[in-house]
């Protein structure tokens, strides 16, 4: 009996204690906050923009200045790289890249094409289809957004982006005969001169085509008979002109957007293209005169590389661009191929070599490789082909969230736009928390005139009229204001005009609390003013502030991406939220690339959500009624 009668008094006592026991008033807050689910999402939420803006925007490097137009309006995707496996077991002969895609040719006349469908450039018409199936391939070639196919019975065809007529030969010979004035044939005995060649391509497609090649809005091909053929976008560069002594005696090719280079039969090189250009400029005279001749050739962007007899690789051009800063080999250079701003080599010992520009990993290239047999390099894509057939892989592997209309990578805009769009909220809401509580707490602590004077500037300040301001600021900054400075006007903006709301808010608190017992002790006690505001009454009307600071964080987040749509915020070329969306001014814009303002959009809208979310789970769990339920 003595045990159960033991028992029964724990029991009691224990039952005593928890109904004596009581929560404080931060475990009370907490234990409400926590029991909002819609609060504790929207903090989740919220911590997750602010890691992945943050953490990221440290891991990824962003370059404002920096932009490649022959990557403009890419959608999203990944897998440029991606060759299907069963290449490995073909004998490769050649691989064509584009700016989203390669398509490789085996000794067989089959073709292969992978990466990302931009331009149906993986998806051939049914015409061409048909051609694939029942002729076979001899060469292939790939521009920025087409592919060329060149067949066994000497047909030249293409599908892709044609606006120039790069993707084929329709055009070219449409026009070709429309200025001469109808098709001319040669005469049986003695052909045709070779003038006749320049304004008559069909003339140049019966000598029977030795190679093909293509880049950016162009294609070309080279003759059995070393006469060249470049049509498409040539208004601006002039690579149609083919210039006296090249044609007749081209053996290879290789162009860029400016220029071409050109081997000739006897081992010297040319180049020719658009007026000035660096690579004619700067052309050694050993390579034109034939005093060193020349194996190898290829071209990037600025720069124009040969490989000589001796195995000597030798380049010219733009002297600052990363291209120039050749690699010491060590050891003969068997071949080479260039992209867009990159070089690849093959070295005597089957080893490959990438240099260059490397904002799409186009130099982070296989060292483990030693038996390379063939190279190809197009653009931002490297490929090596060793002795046993495997293929390895290098460069730009696509865009996840796609490009915009300068060519530069979404998702890094993304993750350093809203860092500046974070972080330009943040300092905003600090300066009006700070202006509007020192002001609210000395209008309603002392009231009187102080009050009165204080609160009218208030409100002038708060009658402004925001976006007026702002762009009259805007108008009066000279054309060469720097950036940085003009985001620094920003937030000063927000912050000295946005505080008349939180002063209010606090004076209407501090004048509840300044009559309360414990203020008017304290005032017995001959306690400075100044450690009664800050030490007894400003702890007490934290819980307000708390709460406007998260309500008003989201509204500077969203004033901040209002300007900078208009153009009046974040300036060019620093990325923010608010000036990526300013694409969807354009109906083009939101009707064929809505990756542009669709992701800056979801992350406004989804981090002011957020923020909102917590901001009023705080505001319900600091409320006296709300912890008494």
């Amino acid at each position: 009996m003595s045990e159960n009668k033991e028992k029964d008094l724990r029991n009691g006592q224990k039952k005593q204690e928890e109904f004596e026991k009581f929560d404080t008033p931060m475990q009370a807050t907490a234990k409400n906050f926590f029991r909002n689910k819609l609060a504790i999402t929207g903090l989740v939420a919220f911590i997750s923009i602010f890691l992945f803006v943050f953490i990221g925007s440290s891991l990824s490097e962003h370059k404002p200045y920096f932009d490649q137009p022959v990557l403009r309006d890419i959608s999203p995707g990944f897998g440029y790289l991606d060759y299907p496996n069963e290449i490995e077991n073909k004998n490769i002969v050649k691989i064509a890249s584009g700016i989203t895609f390669s398509v490789a040719l085996d000794d067989e006349g089959d073709i292969y094409y992978w990466g990302v469908n931009n331009n149906n450039v993986l998806t051939p018409p049914q015409r061409i289809l048909d051609i694939l199936e029942s002729e076979n391939i001899v060469d292939i070639a790939a521009g920025d957004r087409h592919i060329l196919i060149l067949t066994e019975d000497n047909e030249i065809h293409g599908w892709g982006y044609n606006t120039f007529g790069q993707a084929g030969v329709e055009r070219m010979l449409a026009e070709a005969e429309d200025t001469s004035g109808g098709y001319i044939s040669c005469p049986p005995i003695g052909g045709c001169p070779p003038e006749m060649f320049e304004d008559n391509p069909a003339l140049l497609l019966e000598q029977g085509i030795k190679s093909i090649g293509a880049a950016d809005l162009m294609s070309y091909f080279i003759t059995d008979d070393g006469y060249i053929k470049v049509w498409g976008a040539t208004t601006n560069n002039r690579l149609d002109r083919v210039p006296d002594g090249i044609d007749g005696f081209a053996v290879d090719l290789d162009i860029s957007p400016t220029a071409a280079i050109t081997l000739l039969e006897d081992g010297t090189i040319r180049v020719f293209g658009a007026a000035g250009n660096v690579h004619n400029r700067y052309m050694p005279e050993e390579f034109r005169e034939g005093t060193n001749k020349v194996s190898k050739i290829a071209i990037t962007f600025r720069n124009a590389f040969v490989v000589d007899e001796d195995g000597t690789l030798h380049g010219w051009g733009a002297s600052n661009a990363p291209v120039m800063r050749i690699p010491d080999f060590g050891q003969k250079v068997v071949d080479i191929a260039g992209g867009r701003e990159h070089m690849t080599a093959l070295l005597e010992d089957g080893s490959v070599v990438s240099w260059g520009d490397n904002n799409y990993n186009q130099t982070v290239y296989p060292e483990s490789v030693s038996d390379g047999s063939v190279i190809f390099a197009d653009f931002f894509q490297s490929y090596v082909i060793t002795e046993e057939g495997d293929v390895e892989a290098w460069g730009n592997n696509g865009f996840i969230l796609g490009s915009d209309e300068y060519g530069r990578d979404l998702f890094t805009r993304l993750v350093h736009g809203g860092r500046v769009s974070l972080t330009v909220g943040a300092l905003a809401i600090l300066l009006q928390v700070i202006i509007g509580t020192l002001v609210g707490m000395v209008a309603g602590f002392y009231g009187g005139r102080i009050d009165n004077l204080l609160m009218r500037a208030g409100e002038i300040i708060g009658s402004f009229p925001f976006y007026p301001l702002v762009i009259t600021l805007s108008a009066m900054l000279p054309a060469g204001y720097p950036p940085t400075q003009r985001m620094i006007m920003v937030m000063l903006i927000l912050g000295f005009t946005g505080w008349p709301g939180i002063s209010r808010l606090v004076r209407g608190q501090i004048l509840a609390e300044r009559e309360k017992d414990f203020v008017m002790a304290a005032r017995a006690l001959g306690i400075r003013e100044k450690n009664i505001v800050l030490k007894h009454i400003l702890p007490n009307v934290l819980n307000i502030i708390i709460v406007q600071v998260t309500l008003g964080y989201a509204s500077s987040l969203l004033i901040e991406a209002g300007l900078s749509f208009l153009g009046f915020g974040v300036p060019y070329p620093f990325p923010s939220w608010g000036n990526m969306l300013s694409d969807a001014q354009s109906a083009t814009v939101i009707e064929d690339y809505w990756w542009r303002w669709v992701f800056p959009g979801f992350m406004v809208f989804i981090t002011a959500l957020s923020i909102n979310l917590v901001g009023d789970g705080l505001r319900d769990a600091l409320d006296p009624k709300s912890n008494e339920k």
